[in-house]
Protein backbone atom coordinates (compact mmCIF):
# COMPACT_ATOMS: atom_id res chain seq x y z
CA UNK A 1 0.00 0.00 0.00
CA UNK A 2 1.02 3.59 -0.31
CA UNK A 3 2.54 5.15 2.80
CA UNK A 4 0.23 7.67 4.41
CA UNK A 5 1.61 11.13 3.81
CA UNK A 6 1.39 14.09 6.16
CA UNK A 7 -1.49 16.46 6.32
CA UNK A 8 -1.83 18.79 3.37
CA UNK A 9 -3.88 21.95 3.58
CA UNK A 10 -6.29 22.08 0.66
CA UNK A 11 -6.49 25.85 0.37
CA UNK A 12 -9.01 25.77 -2.47
CA UNK A 13 -11.60 23.85 -0.46
CA UNK A 14 -10.71 25.13 2.98
CA UNK A 15 -10.46 21.65 4.52
CA UNK A 16 -7.63 19.66 5.96
CA UNK A 17 -6.82 16.65 3.79
CA UNK A 18 -4.62 13.62 4.29
CA UNK A 19 -3.57 11.62 1.27
CA UNK A 20 -5.60 8.41 1.48
CA UNK A 21 -3.07 6.05 0.03
CA UNK A 22 -2.96 3.68 -2.85
CA UNK A 23 -1.34 0.28 -2.58
CA UNK A 24 1.61 -1.82 -3.63
CA UNK A 25 -0.28 -3.72 -6.23
CA UNK A 26 0.70 -7.24 -5.48
CA UNK A 27 2.83 -8.29 -2.59
CA UNK A 28 2.63 -9.18 1.08
CA UNK A 29 2.25 -6.15 3.30
CA UNK A 30 5.09 -4.84 5.47
CA UNK A 31 5.23 -1.79 7.72
CA UNK A 32 5.64 0.80 4.96
CA UNK A 33 4.03 -1.06 2.12
CA UNK A 34 4.99 -4.24 0.35
CA UNK A 35 8.12 -5.90 -0.88
CA UNK A 36 8.93 -8.45 -3.52
CA UNK A 37 10.03 -11.04 -0.99
CA UNK A 38 8.83 -14.49 -1.87
CA UNK A 39 7.80 -13.68 -5.42
CA UNK A 40 8.66 -16.04 -8.28
CA UNK A 41 12.00 -15.35 -9.95
CA UNK A 42 10.34 -14.19 -13.14
CA UNK A 43 8.53 -11.49 -11.23
CA UNK A 44 11.70 -10.43 -9.42
CA UNK A 45 13.39 -9.99 -12.78
CA UNK A 46 10.44 -8.03 -14.08
CA UNK A 47 11.07 -5.42 -11.40
CA UNK A 48 13.93 -4.05 -13.53
CA UNK A 49 11.63 -3.37 -16.46
CA UNK A 50 8.60 -1.45 -15.31
CA UNK A 51 4.89 -0.81 -15.89
CA UNK A 52 2.52 -3.30 -17.61
CA UNK A 53 3.00 -7.02 -17.08
CA UNK A 54 2.02 -8.43 -20.45
CA UNK A 55 1.98 -12.04 -19.27
CA UNK A 56 -0.99 -11.51 -16.92
CA UNK A 57 -3.36 -9.56 -19.15
CA UNK A 58 -6.82 -11.16 -18.94
CA UNK A 59 -7.54 -13.28 -21.99
CA UNK A 60 -11.20 -12.35 -22.31
CA UNK A 61 -13.80 -9.83 -21.19
CA UNK A 62 -16.06 -9.26 -19.38
CA UNK A 63 -14.06 -9.93 -16.20
CA UNK A 64 -16.12 -10.94 -13.20
CA UNK A 65 -16.12 -9.03 -9.91
CA UNK A 66 -17.59 -10.31 -6.66
CA UNK A 67 -17.65 -9.17 -3.05
CA UNK A 68 -16.48 -11.52 -0.31
CA UNK A 69 -19.10 -10.31 2.19
CA UNK A 70 -21.84 -11.76 4.34
CA UNK A 71 -25.44 -10.70 3.71
CA UNK A 72 -25.42 -8.01 6.37
CA UNK A 73 -22.24 -6.31 5.12
CA UNK A 74 -23.34 -6.62 1.51
CA UNK A 75 -26.49 -4.67 2.35
CA UNK A 76 -24.72 -2.24 4.71
CA UNK A 77 -22.10 -1.23 2.16
CA UNK A 78 -24.43 -0.78 -0.80
CA UNK A 79 -23.37 2.86 -1.36
CA UNK A 80 -19.66 2.08 -0.98
CA UNK A 81 -19.89 -0.80 -3.43
CA UNK A 82 -21.62 1.46 -5.91
CA UNK A 83 -18.93 4.15 -5.55
CA UNK A 84 -16.29 1.54 -6.35
CA UNK A 85 -18.23 0.33 -9.36
CA UNK A 86 -18.73 3.86 -10.69
CA UNK A 87 -15.03 4.66 -10.26
CA UNK A 88 -14.10 1.71 -12.46
CA UNK A 89 -16.81 2.49 -14.97
CA UNK A 90 -15.75 6.12 -15.32
CA UNK A 91 -12.05 5.34 -15.75
CA UNK A 92 -10.96 2.01 -17.21
CA UNK A 93 -14.27 0.98 -18.79
CA UNK A 94 -15.11 4.38 -20.24
CA UNK A 95 -11.74 4.64 -21.95
CA UNK A 96 -11.27 1.11 -23.29
CA UNK A 97 -12.96 -2.10 -24.34
CA UNK A 98 -12.54 -3.72 -20.92
CA UNK A 99 -15.70 -4.63 -19.04
CA UNK A 100 -16.29 -5.88 -15.50
CA UNK A 101 -19.48 -7.73 -14.68
CA UNK A 102 -21.30 -9.24 -11.74
CA UNK A 103 -20.53 -7.13 -8.68
CA UNK A 104 -22.46 -9.58 -6.56
CA UNK A 105 -21.58 -11.64 -3.47
CA UNK A 106 -18.91 -14.28 -4.03
CA UNK A 107 -19.78 -17.96 -4.16
CA UNK A 108 -17.58 -21.04 -3.95
CA UNK A 109 -17.57 -21.56 -7.73
CA UNK A 110 -14.23 -23.30 -8.49
CA UNK A 111 -14.39 -22.05 -12.09
CA UNK A 112 -15.10 -18.41 -11.26
CA UNK A 113 -13.46 -16.03 -13.73
CA UNK A 114 -12.67 -12.72 -12.16
CA UNK A 115 -11.63 -10.69 -9.12
CA UNK A 116 -12.75 -11.48 -5.58
CA UNK A 117 -12.79 -8.40 -3.33
CA UNK A 118 -12.43 -8.42 0.44
CA UNK A 119 -13.18 -5.29 2.47
CA UNK A 120 -11.13 -4.75 5.62
CA UNK A 121 -9.57 -1.92 7.60
CA UNK A 122 -6.04 -2.81 8.73
CA UNK A 123 -3.56 -0.01 9.34
CA UNK A 124 -0.48 -2.04 8.44
CA UNK A 125 -1.70 -3.20 5.04
CA UNK A 126 -4.47 -0.99 3.69
CA UNK A 127 -5.98 -1.45 0.21
CA UNK A 128 -3.94 -3.71 -2.05
CA UNK A 129 -4.01 -6.55 -4.54
CA UNK A 130 -2.14 -9.81 -4.21
CA UNK A 131 -0.97 -9.83 -7.79
CA UNK A 132 -1.37 -8.13 -11.12
CA UNK A 133 -3.95 -8.92 -13.79
CA UNK A 134 -4.98 -12.55 -14.16
CA UNK A 135 -2.84 -13.50 -11.17
CA UNK A 136 -5.93 -12.43 -9.21
CA UNK A 137 -8.23 -14.84 -11.02
CA UNK A 138 -10.50 -16.58 -8.49
CA UNK A 139 -8.11 -15.75 -5.62
CA UNK A 140 -9.94 -15.18 -2.34
CA UNK A 141 -9.14 -11.63 -1.24
CA UNK A 142 -7.27 -11.01 -4.47
CA UNK A 143 -8.17 -7.37 -4.00
CA UNK A 144 -8.62 -5.65 -0.64
CA UNK A 145 -10.48 -2.35 -0.27
CA UNK A 146 -11.29 -0.22 2.77
CA UNK A 147 -14.74 1.29 3.38
CA UNK A 148 -14.47 2.53 6.99
CA UNK A 149 -10.98 4.09 7.37
CA UNK A 150 -10.96 3.80 11.17
CA UNK A 151 -7.45 2.33 11.22
CA UNK A 152 -5.97 2.94 7.79
CA UNK A 153 -5.96 6.61 6.75
CA UNK A 154 -8.53 7.90 9.26
CA UNK A 155 -8.55 11.27 7.51
CA UNK A 156 -10.80 9.66 4.90
CA UNK A 157 -13.62 9.57 7.44
CA UNK A 158 -16.25 12.09 6.47
CA UNK A 159 -15.20 11.98 2.83
CA UNK A 160 -15.49 8.26 2.22
CA UNK A 161 -16.79 8.56 -1.33
CA UNK A 162 -13.79 10.68 -2.33
CA UNK A 163 -11.32 8.12 -0.98
CA UNK A 164 -13.18 4.97 -2.04
CA UNK A 165 -13.46 6.12 -5.65
CA UNK A 166 -9.76 7.00 -5.95
CA UNK A 167 -8.54 3.85 -4.26
CA UNK A 168 -10.82 1.64 -6.38
CA UNK A 169 -9.67 3.27 -9.64
CA UNK A 170 -6.03 2.69 -8.66
CA UNK A 171 -6.57 -0.90 -7.48
CA UNK A 172 -8.41 -1.91 -10.63
CA UNK A 173 -5.41 -0.65 -12.60
CA UNK A 174 -3.44 -3.38 -10.83
CA UNK A 175 -6.26 -5.84 -11.46
CA UNK A 176 -5.88 -5.15 -15.19
CA UNK A 177 -2.16 -5.95 -15.05
CA UNK A 178 -0.61 -2.51 -14.55
CA UNK A 179 2.22 -1.89 -12.08
CA UNK A 180 3.28 1.28 -10.30
CA UNK A 181 4.71 3.93 -12.58
CA UNK A 182 7.58 4.71 -10.18
CA UNK A 183 8.77 1.09 -10.64
CA UNK A 184 9.95 1.84 -14.18
CA UNK A 185 13.70 1.85 -14.78
CA UNK A 186 13.49 5.30 -16.38
CA UNK A 187 11.94 6.89 -13.28
CA UNK A 188 13.69 10.26 -12.81
CA UNK A 189 15.58 11.14 -9.64
CA UNK A 190 12.98 13.79 -8.91
CA UNK A 191 10.60 10.96 -7.98
CA UNK A 192 11.90 9.51 -4.73
CA UNK A 193 9.01 7.13 -4.05
CA UNK A 194 10.47 3.60 -3.83
CA UNK A 195 9.37 0.85 -6.19
CA UNK A 196 6.57 -1.18 -4.65
CA UNK A 197 4.96 -4.46 -5.59
CA UNK A 198 5.23 -6.52 -8.72
CA UNK A 199 6.57 -4.61 -11.71
CA UNK A 200 5.85 -4.95 -15.38
CA UNK A 201 7.76 -6.05 -18.46
CA UNK A 202 6.49 -3.48 -20.96
CA UNK A 203 6.82 0.31 -20.81
CA UNK A 204 4.15 2.34 -22.55
CA UNK A 205 5.16 5.85 -23.60
CA UNK A 206 7.43 8.11 -21.58
CA UNK A 207 7.54 8.06 -17.79
CA UNK A 208 4.26 9.64 -16.73
CA UNK A 209 4.02 11.85 -13.65
CA UNK A 210 0.25 12.16 -14.19
CA UNK A 211 -0.42 8.40 -14.21
CA UNK A 212 -3.08 7.14 -11.82
CA UNK A 213 -0.54 4.42 -10.97
CA UNK A 214 2.23 6.86 -9.98
CA UNK A 215 2.89 7.60 -6.28
CA UNK A 216 4.85 10.71 -7.27
CA UNK A 217 1.76 12.19 -8.90
CA UNK A 218 1.01 15.38 -6.92
CA UNK A 219 -2.68 14.51 -7.24
CA UNK A 220 -3.28 11.46 -5.08
CA UNK A 221 -4.12 8.49 -7.29
CA UNK A 222 -4.45 10.91 -10.18
CA UNK A 223 -7.51 12.41 -8.50
CA UNK A 224 -9.33 9.31 -9.74
CA UNK A 225 -8.73 10.13 -13.42
CA UNK A 226 -6.66 8.39 -16.08
CA UNK A 227 -3.81 10.20 -17.79
CA UNK A 228 -3.32 10.11 -21.55
CA UNK A 229 -0.67 7.41 -21.08
CA UNK A 230 -2.95 5.37 -18.83
CA UNK A 231 -5.54 5.42 -21.59
CA UNK A 232 -2.94 4.46 -24.21
CA UNK A 233 -1.90 1.54 -22.01
CA UNK A 234 -5.35 0.14 -21.30
CA UNK A 235 -6.31 0.42 -24.97
CA UNK A 236 -3.13 -1.38 -26.00
CA UNK A 237 -4.21 -4.47 -24.06
CA UNK A 238 -8.00 -4.25 -23.97
CA UNK A 239 -8.80 -2.30 -27.11
CA UNK A 240 -10.54 1.05 -27.67
CA UNK A 241 -14.00 1.86 -26.32
CA UNK A 242 -16.82 0.06 -28.03
CA UNK A 243 -18.21 2.61 -30.43
CA UNK A 244 -19.53 0.37 -33.18
CA UNK A 245 -23.32 0.69 -33.30
CA UNK A 246 -25.73 -1.16 -35.52
CA UNK A 247 -29.43 -0.55 -36.00
CA UNK A 248 -31.35 -3.74 -36.74
CA UNK A 249 -34.72 -3.10 -38.37
CA UNK A 250 -37.45 -5.66 -38.82
CA UNK A 251 -38.04 -5.08 -42.52
CA UNK A 252 -40.49 -7.94 -42.90
CA UNK A 253 -42.53 -8.95 -39.87
CA UNK A 254 -44.51 -11.88 -41.24
CA UNK A 255 -42.95 -15.19 -42.27
CA UNK A 256 -40.51 -15.43 -43.82
CA UNK A 257 -39.26 -12.57 -41.67
CA UNK A 258 -36.28 -10.44 -42.58
CA UNK A 259 -33.99 -8.27 -40.48
CA UNK A 260 -31.70 -5.63 -41.99
CA UNK A 261 -28.52 -4.45 -40.24
CA UNK A 262 -27.54 -0.79 -40.76
CA UNK A 263 -24.37 0.93 -39.64
CA UNK A 264 -25.62 3.64 -37.28
CA UNK A 265 -22.97 6.21 -38.23
CA UNK A 266 -23.23 5.95 -42.01
CA UNK A 267 -26.79 4.56 -42.19
CA UNK A 268 -25.66 2.11 -44.86
CA UNK A 269 -26.98 -1.45 -44.96
CA UNK A 270 -24.43 -4.02 -43.75
CA UNK A 271 -26.42 -7.24 -43.97
CA UNK A 272 -29.83 -8.71 -44.65
CA UNK A 273 -30.72 -11.59 -42.36
CA UNK A 274 -33.22 -14.06 -43.78
CA UNK A 275 -35.37 -15.89 -41.22
CA UNK A 276 -37.09 -18.21 -43.69
CA UNK A 277 -35.44 -21.13 -41.90
CA UNK A 278 -38.63 -21.82 -39.94
CA UNK A 279 -41.19 -21.52 -42.66
CA UNK A 280 -44.28 -22.52 -40.72
CA UNK A 281 -44.22 -19.72 -38.14
CA UNK A 282 -46.59 -16.79 -38.62
CA UNK A 283 -44.78 -13.66 -37.56
CA UNK A 284 -42.17 -12.06 -35.35
CA UNK A 285 -43.39 -11.52 -31.81
CA UNK A 286 -40.40 -9.76 -30.20
CA UNK A 287 -36.87 -8.63 -31.04
CA UNK A 288 -34.23 -7.65 -28.47
CA UNK A 289 -30.44 -7.67 -27.96
CA UNK A 290 -28.17 -9.11 -25.30
CA UNK A 291 -26.67 -6.58 -22.89
CA UNK A 292 -23.15 -7.00 -24.30
CA UNK A 293 -24.42 -6.51 -27.86
CA UNK A 294 -23.08 -9.85 -29.08
CA UNK A 295 -26.45 -11.46 -29.74
CA UNK A 296 -29.71 -10.37 -31.35
CA UNK A 297 -32.74 -12.43 -30.35
CA UNK A 298 -35.87 -12.74 -32.48
CA UNK A 299 -38.95 -14.45 -31.10
CA UNK A 300 -40.90 -16.27 -33.83
CA UNK A 301 -44.58 -17.02 -33.20
CA UNK A 302 -46.25 -20.12 -34.62
CA UNK A 303 -49.25 -19.83 -32.32
CA UNK A 304 -49.85 -18.11 -28.96
CA UNK A 305 -48.33 -21.14 -27.21
CA UNK A 306 -45.82 -22.21 -29.85
CA UNK A 307 -42.73 -20.01 -30.07
CA UNK A 308 -39.16 -20.28 -31.34
CA UNK A 309 -36.23 -18.10 -30.27
CA UNK A 310 -33.80 -17.33 -33.09
CA UNK A 311 -30.37 -16.10 -31.95
CA UNK A 312 -28.15 -14.08 -34.29
CA UNK A 313 -24.43 -13.39 -33.87
CA UNK A 314 -24.06 -9.62 -34.36
CA UNK A 315 -20.40 -9.95 -35.40
CA UNK A 316 -21.23 -12.14 -38.42
CA UNK A 317 -24.98 -11.46 -38.68
CA UNK A 318 -25.54 -15.20 -38.99
CA UNK A 319 -28.27 -17.20 -37.27
CA UNK A 320 -26.63 -19.34 -34.58
CA UNK A 321 -29.61 -21.47 -33.62
CA UNK A 322 -33.38 -21.60 -33.29
CA UNK A 323 -34.67 -22.84 -29.94
CA UNK A 324 -38.26 -24.12 -29.47
CA UNK A 325 -39.79 -22.23 -26.54
CA UNK A 326 -43.15 -24.05 -26.55
CA UNK A 327 -42.16 -26.64 -23.89
CA UNK A 328 -41.30 -23.78 -21.50
CA UNK A 329 -44.71 -22.09 -21.69
CA UNK A 330 -47.46 -23.11 -19.29
CA UNK A 331 -49.96 -20.56 -20.54
CA UNK A 332 -50.46 -18.58 -23.72
CA UNK A 333 -50.31 -15.19 -22.02
CA UNK A 334 -48.02 -13.35 -19.66
CA UNK A 335 -44.59 -14.36 -20.87
CA UNK A 336 -41.65 -11.96 -20.69
CA UNK A 337 -38.10 -12.15 -22.06
CA UNK A 338 -35.17 -10.38 -20.39
CA UNK A 339 -31.46 -10.69 -21.29
CA UNK A 340 -29.13 -11.24 -18.34
CA UNK A 341 -26.56 -8.46 -17.65
CA UNK A 342 -23.63 -10.78 -18.45
CA UNK A 343 -24.91 -11.27 -22.01
CA UNK A 344 -24.64 -15.05 -21.75
CA UNK A 345 -28.18 -15.92 -20.73
CA UNK A 346 -31.79 -15.01 -21.42
CA UNK A 347 -34.56 -15.19 -18.84
CA UNK A 348 -38.03 -16.30 -19.96
CA UNK A 349 -40.79 -15.78 -17.42
CA UNK A 350 -44.17 -17.43 -17.85
CA UNK A 351 -46.66 -17.38 -15.00
CA UNK A 352 -44.63 -18.48 -11.91
CA UNK A 353 -41.70 -20.09 -13.77
CA UNK A 354 -38.51 -18.36 -14.95
CA UNK A 355 -36.47 -20.37 -17.45
CA UNK A 356 -32.78 -19.60 -17.93
CA UNK A 357 -31.60 -20.13 -21.53
CA UNK A 358 -27.99 -20.16 -22.77
CA UNK A 359 -27.61 -17.59 -25.56
CA UNK A 360 -24.88 -19.46 -27.45
CA UNK A 361 -26.43 -22.93 -27.56
CA UNK A 362 -30.09 -22.22 -26.88
CA UNK A 363 -30.03 -24.89 -24.18
CA UNK A 364 -32.29 -24.69 -21.14
CA UNK A 365 -29.90 -24.29 -18.20
CA UNK A 366 -32.37 -24.35 -15.32
CA UNK A 367 -35.74 -23.21 -14.06
CA UNK A 368 -36.64 -20.96 -11.16
CA UNK A 369 -40.05 -21.87 -9.78
CA UNK A 370 -41.83 -19.24 -7.71
CA UNK A 371 -44.80 -20.03 -5.45
CA UNK A 372 -47.82 -21.10 -7.51
CA UNK A 373 -49.96 -18.13 -6.53
CA UNK A 374 -47.53 -15.66 -8.13
CA UNK A 375 -47.60 -14.73 -11.80
CA UNK A 376 -44.81 -12.60 -13.32
CA UNK A 377 -46.06 -9.71 -15.42
CA UNK A 378 -42.66 -8.37 -16.40
CA UNK A 379 -39.09 -9.34 -15.52
CA UNK A 380 -36.17 -6.86 -15.56
CA UNK A 381 -32.53 -6.67 -14.46
CA UNK A 382 -30.26 -3.88 -13.21
CA UNK A 383 -27.33 -2.86 -15.38
CA UNK A 384 -24.73 -2.76 -12.61
CA UNK A 385 -25.90 -5.59 -10.37
CA UNK A 386 -26.72 -9.00 -11.80
CA UNK A 387 -27.12 -10.66 -8.42
CA UNK A 388 -30.87 -10.14 -8.57
CA UNK A 389 -33.80 -10.22 -10.94
CA UNK A 390 -36.75 -7.92 -10.37
CA UNK A 391 -40.32 -8.77 -11.26
CA UNK A 392 -43.62 -6.96 -11.32
CA UNK A 393 -46.03 -9.73 -10.42
CA UNK A 394 -49.59 -10.59 -9.59
CA UNK A 395 -49.55 -11.58 -5.94
CA UNK A 396 -52.10 -13.75 -4.11
CA UNK A 397 -55.53 -12.19 -4.35
CA UNK A 398 -55.91 -9.08 -6.48
CA UNK A 399 -52.66 -7.42 -5.56
CA UNK A 400 -49.50 -6.33 -7.35
CA UNK A 401 -46.09 -6.96 -5.85
CA UNK A 402 -42.50 -6.09 -6.75
CA UNK A 403 -40.22 -9.09 -6.23
CA UNK A 404 -36.47 -9.21 -5.72
CA UNK A 405 -35.30 -12.64 -6.87
CA UNK A 406 -31.81 -14.01 -6.27
CA UNK A 407 -30.47 -14.99 -9.69
CA UNK A 408 -28.28 -17.84 -8.43
CA UNK A 409 -30.94 -19.64 -6.37
CA UNK A 410 -34.23 -18.37 -7.75
CA UNK A 411 -35.38 -17.54 -4.21
CA UNK A 412 -37.59 -14.52 -3.56
CA UNK A 413 -35.50 -12.46 -1.13
CA UNK A 414 -37.79 -9.42 -1.10
CA UNK A 415 -41.46 -8.87 -1.83
CA UNK A 416 -43.01 -5.40 -1.68
CA UNK A 417 -46.73 -4.56 -2.05
CA UNK A 418 -47.32 -2.38 -5.12
CA UNK A 419 -51.05 -1.66 -5.10
CA UNK A 420 -54.07 -3.44 -6.57
CA UNK A 421 -54.16 -5.49 -9.73
CA UNK A 422 -56.08 -3.41 -12.31
CA UNK A 423 -58.85 -4.40 -14.67
CA UNK A 424 -56.47 -3.65 -17.55
CA UNK A 425 -52.88 -4.63 -16.79
CA UNK A 426 -49.99 -2.22 -17.43
CA UNK A 427 -46.69 -4.06 -17.80
CA UNK A 428 -44.39 -1.02 -17.78
CA UNK A 429 -41.64 -1.73 -15.23
CA UNK A 430 -37.99 -0.67 -14.96
CA UNK A 431 -35.22 -0.45 -12.35
CA UNK A 432 -32.27 1.91 -12.04
CA UNK A 433 -28.73 0.82 -12.92
CA UNK A 434 -27.77 0.55 -9.25
CA UNK A 435 -30.87 -1.56 -8.43
CA UNK A 436 -32.08 0.89 -5.78
CA UNK A 437 -35.26 2.21 -7.37
CA UNK A 438 -38.09 0.72 -9.42
CA UNK A 439 -40.66 2.54 -11.54
CA UNK A 440 -44.07 1.19 -12.58
CA UNK A 441 -47.77 2.06 -12.69
CA UNK A 442 -49.67 1.46 -9.47
CA UNK A 443 -53.43 1.27 -8.95
CA UNK A 444 -55.44 2.15 -5.86
CA UNK A 445 -58.17 -0.35 -6.72
CA UNK A 446 -59.29 -2.78 -9.40
CA UNK A 447 -61.17 -0.09 -11.35
CA UNK A 448 -58.84 2.83 -10.59
CA UNK A 449 -56.76 4.82 -13.08
CA UNK A 450 -53.06 4.12 -12.68
CA UNK A 451 -50.31 6.47 -11.53
CA UNK A 452 -46.58 6.45 -12.21
CA UNK A 453 -44.80 5.37 -9.05
CA UNK A 454 -41.28 5.13 -7.64
CA UNK A 455 -40.35 2.36 -5.18
CA UNK A 456 -37.28 2.15 -2.96
CA UNK A 457 -36.05 -1.41 -3.50
CA UNK A 458 -34.30 -1.57 -0.14
CA UNK A 459 -37.28 -0.59 2.01
CA UNK A 460 -40.27 -1.21 -0.27
CA UNK A 461 -41.54 2.31 0.39
CA UNK A 462 -43.16 3.86 -2.67
CA UNK A 463 -44.47 7.25 -3.71
CA UNK A 464 -46.67 8.36 -6.54
CA UNK A 465 -44.90 10.76 -8.90
CA UNK A 466 -47.53 13.46 -8.65
CA UNK A 467 -45.72 15.67 -11.16
CA UNK A 468 -46.48 13.09 -13.84
CA UNK A 469 -50.22 12.95 -14.53
CA UNK A 470 -49.74 10.69 -17.56
CA UNK A 471 -51.75 7.52 -16.94
CA UNK A 472 -50.55 5.20 -19.70
CA UNK A 473 -46.75 5.43 -20.04
CA UNK A 474 -45.12 3.28 -22.69
CA UNK A 475 -41.48 2.21 -23.14
CA UNK A 476 -40.68 3.23 -19.56
CA UNK A 477 -36.88 3.31 -19.19
CA UNK A 478 -34.59 4.21 -16.29
CA UNK A 479 -31.63 6.26 -17.49
CA UNK A 480 -28.80 5.75 -15.04
CA UNK A 481 -29.92 6.20 -11.45
CA UNK A 482 -31.79 9.50 -11.59
CA UNK A 483 -34.00 9.85 -14.67
CA UNK A 484 -36.87 8.07 -16.35
CA UNK A 485 -37.96 8.29 -19.99
CA UNK A 486 -41.33 7.31 -21.42
CA UNK A 487 -43.88 8.04 -24.12
CA UNK A 488 -47.42 9.05 -23.18
CA UNK A 489 -49.71 6.50 -24.81
CA UNK A 490 -52.92 8.44 -24.22
CA UNK A 491 -54.58 7.24 -27.45
CA UNK A 492 -55.04 10.86 -28.50
CA UNK A 493 -53.08 13.37 -30.51
CA UNK A 494 -50.57 14.74 -29.72
CA UNK A 495 -48.42 12.06 -28.05
CA UNK A 496 -45.54 13.28 -25.86
CA UNK A 497 -42.09 11.88 -25.09
CA UNK A 498 -41.10 12.85 -21.56
CA UNK A 499 -37.81 12.90 -19.63
CA UNK A 500 -38.18 13.24 -15.86
CA UNK A 501 -35.49 13.88 -13.25
CA UNK A 502 -36.73 12.14 -10.12
CA UNK A 503 -34.51 14.12 -7.72
CA UNK A 504 -35.25 17.65 -8.95
CA UNK A 505 -38.70 16.68 -10.28
CA UNK A 506 -37.88 18.50 -13.50
CA UNK A 507 -40.09 17.35 -16.36
CA UNK A 508 -38.98 17.92 -19.95
CA UNK A 509 -41.12 17.18 -23.00
CA UNK A 510 -38.64 16.15 -25.67
CA UNK A 511 -41.14 15.81 -28.49
CA UNK A 512 -44.85 16.25 -29.08
CA UNK A 513 -45.78 13.89 -31.88
CA UNK A 514 -48.97 14.16 -33.95
CA UNK A 515 -48.75 10.38 -34.41
CA UNK A 516 -48.59 7.87 -31.55
CA UNK A 517 -45.15 6.52 -30.77
CA UNK A 518 -44.97 2.91 -31.90
CA UNK A 519 -41.61 2.07 -30.33
CA UNK A 520 -38.82 3.90 -28.51
CA UNK A 521 -35.31 3.06 -27.27
CA UNK A 522 -32.75 5.17 -25.40
CA UNK A 523 -29.21 4.99 -26.84
CA UNK A 524 -26.66 5.70 -24.08
CA UNK A 525 -23.75 5.90 -26.52
CA UNK A 526 -25.12 8.94 -28.35
CA UNK A 527 -27.33 10.12 -25.51
CA UNK A 528 -30.26 10.23 -27.92
CA UNK A 529 -33.70 8.66 -28.22
CA UNK A 530 -34.56 6.52 -31.24
CA UNK A 531 -38.21 6.06 -32.09
CA UNK A 532 -40.73 4.98 -34.67
CA UNK A 533 -44.25 6.31 -34.98
CA UNK A 534 -47.30 4.22 -35.81
CA UNK A 535 -48.13 3.94 -39.52
CA UNK A 536 -44.87 5.56 -40.65
CA UNK A 537 -42.36 2.93 -39.43
CA UNK A 538 -39.18 4.86 -40.04
CA UNK A 539 -36.45 5.20 -37.42
CA UNK A 540 -36.09 8.75 -36.09
CA UNK A 541 -33.35 10.09 -33.83
CA UNK A 542 -34.27 12.58 -31.14
CA UNK A 543 -31.12 14.41 -30.05
CA UNK A 544 -30.45 17.45 -27.88
CA UNK A 545 -29.09 20.52 -29.69
CA UNK A 546 -26.70 23.15 -28.36
CA UNK A 547 -29.64 25.32 -27.25
CA UNK A 548 -30.96 22.49 -25.07
CA UNK A 549 -33.94 21.72 -27.31
CA UNK A 550 -34.43 18.35 -28.98
CA UNK A 551 -34.58 17.83 -32.70
CA UNK A 552 -36.07 14.82 -34.47
CA UNK A 553 -34.27 13.53 -37.57
CA UNK A 554 -35.56 10.79 -39.86
CA UNK A 555 -32.64 8.39 -40.35
CA UNK A 556 -34.27 6.81 -43.40
CA UNK A 557 -34.20 3.29 -41.94
CA UNK A 558 -37.49 1.64 -42.85
CA UNK A 559 -39.24 -1.38 -41.37
CA UNK A 560 -42.43 -3.41 -41.85
CA UNK A 561 -42.31 -3.19 -45.64
CA UNK A 562 -44.88 -5.98 -45.84
CA UNK A 563 -47.36 -7.56 -43.50
CA UNK A 564 -48.64 -6.53 -40.11
CA UNK A 565 -47.56 -7.53 -36.67
CA UNK A 566 -49.07 -7.60 -33.20
CA UNK A 567 -48.57 -4.55 -31.03
CA UNK A 568 -45.58 -4.54 -28.71
CA UNK A 569 -42.99 -5.86 -31.15
CA UNK A 570 -39.77 -3.87 -31.47
CA UNK A 571 -39.50 -2.78 -35.12
CA UNK A 572 -35.85 -1.90 -34.56
CA UNK A 573 -33.09 -2.50 -32.01
CA UNK A 574 -29.88 -0.47 -31.53
CA UNK A 575 -26.91 -2.70 -30.67
CA UNK A 576 -23.53 -1.54 -29.37
CA UNK A 577 -20.56 -3.92 -29.18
Amino acid sequence: MRRIRGLVLAISSGVLITGCGGDAGSDAAVTNGKSATGQPAAQQEAATKGYALSTVIWDRVPIGVCWNMNNADFARYSAERNWSRLAVQETWEQNSGVRFTGWRQCTNDPNYYGVRITVEDIAASGPHTVGLGAMLNNVAGGMVLDFTFRNWSPSCQGREEYCIRRVAAHEFGHALGFAHEQNRPDTPSTCNEPAQGTSGDTMIGNWDLASIMNYCNPNWNGDGKLSATDIEMVQKYYGPPRVSETVYTLTRAQAPAQVTAYDFASRTAKASIDLSLSGDYKQVDQMFASVDGKRLHVLLERSPTSLDLATIDTATNKVLHVTPIEPLLTTSTGYSFQPAPDGKQVYLSNRNVISVIDTDSGALLRKMVLPEDYSVIKLVTAKNDDQYLFALANAPGTKLEVLRIEAASGFIVGGYPAGSAPSTMNDEFTVTADAKKAYFVTFASFAAVGSLTEMDLESGIWRVLTDLPEKKPKFLTAIGNGQILFADDNATSPSAIILYDVASRAKTTLLTSPILVGYMQFDPTSGSVLLERSDTWSVNQLKQRADGKYRSTDLGLRSFTSGTVSSGVAPFVVVTR
